[in-house]
């Protein structure tokens, strides 16, 4: 019994001398970054740091949500870290990192360079390598600070669910962190950063206008050197290059006299490098299926007639791209990096040499369309006669 006794005093005892985890902080006293901004201008880097509140994400008893609270800071420094640790003078609690989800760079930032920003951003380990990467040619500050629908907090934005909407409309593919620094890396490839701007024209809340996030172009980088932005009517062929496009539209014969929509998916694109006369030419490869999704007029009835105005348009928008990559001296589809993949030999050879996007360098695009069906008779193949 005194045994019992004794054992028993002593597990109290370091119950009760026992430290407690009093370190650990409750979860809406703690600062979430779910953004990072960072612009360059008159020789200081301009860091800003986006933070959603809690109240506007979780609903409150009853069911609703709190209106949205974004707060956004900005600091400058010298040097893009000197001014990411300048935003903890100000932080009130500890900033948690692990659930930053986009990364918006200006395109000062963009020319300036990416080497510091990259090394800053990969080095501490709570940063995960796979938010959303954009650039924007708009002010920081607003585009971090522009909100969502019904109240809805800033991660329901393209800014952080890029992904819903491209798979809808499949326009420019949104790009996450760790896939463009491993293209911005590979030798002889051009990669690209999207571009966020503020449409303030399209949407009005009580009929007053109220801006929303809308991806209107890309930067170009190739080489590790930026190349230029390009508005996407100017590249719309880029999504015909593109493996990932999951739904994209095209108007045909043209937009000038439309006679109908296409939809096209399950698309694949092959660049084959062939060398002639000790140089190298190029024949691309497009095939996909779709479906007529609107009929403008009933000029065109025939299915084969409707395949070949689509593959015409397909072929047109890749001719014109590379036309105008010919132009600017941006490689937009690629070429050189099929001729790494493929003939890395000749590529090194010719690396040094510039003159690779010739008038006849590319050889031939090849279409090859299939419309399966139209519109809500997605399980029966068309079969429209003259």
């Amino acid at each position: 019994m005194k045994r019992k006794i004794t054992c028993s005093i002593t597990l109290v005892l370091c119950l009760v001398l026992v430290s407690a985890c009093n370190d650990i902080g409750e979860i809406e006293n703690q600062n979430f970054a779910t953004a990072i901004g960072v612009d360059y201008r008159d020789g200081k880097y301009f860091v800003s740091i986006q933070m959603i509140g809690l109240t506007s994400v979780a609903k409150r008893e009853g069911g609703d949500k709190g209106p949205p609270e974004v707060y956004v800071s900005e600091t400058t420094g010298k040097t893009f870290i000197d001014a990411f640790f300048k935003a903890y003078h100000t932080a009130q609690e500890r900033f948690l990192w692990a659930h930053v989800t986009a990364i918006v760079l200006s395109e000062n930032a963009l020319k300036q360079g990416l080497d510091s920003i990259f090394d800053g951003l990969t080095r501490y380990y709570e940063f995960r390598p796979t938010p959303w990467i954009f650039g924007t040619k708009d002010s920081i500050l607003d585009v971090l600070s522009t909100t969502g629908f019904f109240n809805q907090n800033s991660l329901n934005t393209i800014l952080h669910s890029p992904k819903s909407s491209y798979e809808q409309s499949s326009t420019i593919k949104p790009v996450k962190l760790n896939q463009f620094v491993r293209e911005f890396f590979d030798p002889g490839r051009t990669t690209y950063i999207p571009s966020l701007s503020i449409d303030d024209t399209q949407w009005k809340k009580n009929k007053k206008n109220e801006g929303k996030l809308a991806i209107d172009g890309a930067f170009f980088l190739g080489n590790q050197k930026y190349k230029g932005y390009f508005p996407y009517e100017k590249i719309k062929g880029i999504r015909w290059l593109t493996p990932e496009t999951v739904r994209a539209s095209i108007l045909v014969p043209d937009e000038t006299h439309p006679e109908f929509i296409t939809v096209l998916d399950h698309e694949m694109v092959k660049v084959h490098p062939e060398k002639q006369d000790g140089r190298f030419r190029f024949t691309i490869l497009f095939m996909a299926d779709g479906q007529v999704s609107n009929r403008i007029t009933n000029n065109t009835i025939n299915v084969n007639a409707m395949e070949k105005f689509v593959k015409k348009g397909v072929i047109s928008e890749i001719r014109q791209l590379y036309q105008l990559g010919r132009e600017h001296n941006v490689d937009f589809l690629n070429l050189e990096h099929q001729l790494y993949r493929k003939h890395p030999a000749e590529w090194k050879k010719l690396k040094s040499q510039d003159g690779l996007l010739q008038e006849d360098s590319l050889k031939s695009i090849e279409a090859h369309i299939t419309l399966e069906h139209s519109g809500s008779f997605k399980n029966r193949k068309i079969e429209i006669k003259e």
